[in-house]
């Protein structure tokens, strides 16, 4: 093979971008917001920032007033954690975190096998591994966007009047990271196809030759 192929390239590429935009989408604070007409005294949430405006928590013994932005695990947010971060919350920033962590490692390992311009069973082996990693990261921010759409908006114990927020552009840059890491999946799995193919024509090419060599020295 002279190079690499263009299905590896797209593989690298989509990658790439898939784990730029996750990492964007995953730390800016604008997953839910709402609607300014509302006049609610919630602003805005992201899965590590919570935004307020004069708010006030109704089960909160201390009677506090939660104005402006701040981390979601900080002290001032401990009186109400349990129902501003519920267990499904925790969840979605758990499978968004463990897939920015697959996303960095196979987008280090993509741009890594680049200096490599030859293929062997071993590539084989590392293509699908890096394959099979961008589709476990896929899985992950599929379950994570799903689980927070739906929940975002039937979970009448969170946000009490889901009616008066919507999914915000740090929702969507997420999904479009989710569409960049499949795309990259699917062009690397079949680069691996690609790649088992060549090997095995190669290898039948090569028996050829010992069978004709065997057969010209008799």
């Amino acid at each position: 093979m002279q190079g690499k192929s263009a299905l590896n390239f797209c593989g690298v590429i989509f990658g790439v971008l898939a784990t730029i935009v996750h990492v964007i989408g995953l730390s800016s604070p604008y997953w839910l917001e709402s609607f300014e007409a509302a006049r609610s005294r919630f602003v805005r949430l992201g899965l590590w920032t919570a935004c307020f405006d004069e708010f006030t928590y109704d089960r909160d013994q201390l009677g506090m007033t939660y104005d402006g932005c701040g981390w979601i695990y900080s002290y001032d947010y401990k009186p109400m954690m349990g129902w501003l971060v519920p267990a499904w919350l925790l969840t979605v920033q758990v499978m968004m975190t463990s897939a920015l962590i697959v996303l960095c490692l196979v987008s280090l390992a993509l741009l890594g096998g680049q200096c490599h311009m030859c293929a062997s069973k071993h590539d084989i082996l590392n293509q699908a591994m890096k394959a099979g990693a961008m589709w476990i990261s896929f899985a992950l921010i599929s379950a994570s966007v799903t689980l927070f759409g739906i929940k975002s908006d039937v979970d009448r114990q969170w946000f009490p009047r889901p009616d008066q927020n919507f999914l915000s552009w740090s929702f969507g840059l997420v999904v479009v990271g989710g569409f960049f890491a499949v795309f990259s999946a699917m062009c690397l799995t079949f680069d691996v196809l690609r790649l088992r193919d060549e090997a095995e024509k190669k290898q039948r090419k090569a028996t050829e030759i010992k069978m004709y060599r065997i057969e010209k020295q008799k």
